[in-house]
């Protein structure tokens, strides 16, 4: 079994967004144990997209929250220096109609990464245990929900706003898939990719939900591959103990793909990381 020595987890949440567990330090020192090289805190971002009276604790950090959060990662990059390179992350949604301010936000603070995210979709998250309900109305609803998806998925891309595009696939969360493959879509969000230079990150997070599997799918993984989309390894840990989770299972499954290489970002630009040989 390979450990996850000499690698970067690239997605991590902590206290402060609401529904994870834990402070910046002890996923910090969990990655430390584990051999990490690298390890990114990316806490979601405030709800910039909605009034105040709108945000909820439980899913992101308030906007005030924002300086101390970025501080606490700082003085946290600066202590294990030399023992772990620790990355100034932040998740952001894309919301349409509201780019320049997310840019804003962004070009306020001297993050190492941002991943992009949907999921926020025409007035409902898309991986809520409230909008379960929505995808079991059947499979028009469900293939309603995944073709907005894929469409608003591009536009993420499209904005160059991101990094790193975050749980690919997510519509899958719940088990839930159209019954009329949309490769169409697909193939659109594999274009912008292509196009923009934005990577993917592959997430061992949906192990630990109802679908089973990682993001994004076998097959689509092996189309991202063929078109030469950068990669990243991310746990999307919300507890210390989940930092690196899976990754000795991933690194074989890339390396079957003749994948050798994956990336970290440090103040925006790709860094380069070999994978372990098998």
């Amino acid at each position: 079994m390979l450990a996850a020595s000499g690698l970067a987890d690239l997605h991590t949440h902590t206290f402060r967004c609401g529904h994870a567990r834990g402070h910046e330090e002890d996923y910090v020192r969990q990655a430390i144990a584990l051999g990490l090289s690298v390890v990114a805190v990316t806490d979601h971002i405030p709800f910039y997209w909605l009034p105040p009276e709108a945000h909820d604790p439980t899913l992101a950090m308030a906007p005030e929250q924002l300086p101390a959060y970025v501080d606490s990662v700082l003085a946290l990059k600066e202590k294990y220096r030399g023992t772990i390179e620790v990355l100034l992350g932040i998740e952001a949604d894309y919301v349409e109609g509201h780019e320049a301010r997310l840019a804003e936000i962004l070009q306020s603070y001297p993050f190492d990464v941002v991943l992009g995210s949907v999921h926020w979709l025409d007035g409902f998250w898309v991986d809520a245990p409230s909008s379960q309900k929505l995808y079991e109305q059947g499979p028009a609803k469900v293939e309603a929900i995944w073709g907005a998806y894929w469409q608003k998925l591009e536009k993420a891309i499209r904005s160059q706003l991101f990094d790193v595009m975050a749980h690919l696939d997510l519509p899958k969360k719940f088990g839930f898939f159209p019954e009329r493959p949309l490769a169409d879509l697909e193939s659109r969000v594999i274009a912008a990719l292509t196009a923009t230079g934005t990577a993917v990150e592959v997430s061992t997070a949906g192990r630990r939900k109802p679908v089973g599997e990682d993001y994004p799918s076998p097959s689509l993984l092996e189309r991202l591959v063929a078109a030469g989309v950068p990669l990243v390894l991310s746990s999307d840990a919300h507890a210390p103990e989940e930092v690196g989770f899976g990754f000795s299972e991933v690194i074989p499954r890339l390396s079957r793909l003749g994948v050798n290489e994956v990336f970290y970002f440090r103040r925006r630009q790709p860094v380069t990381l070999r994978l372990p040989c098998e």
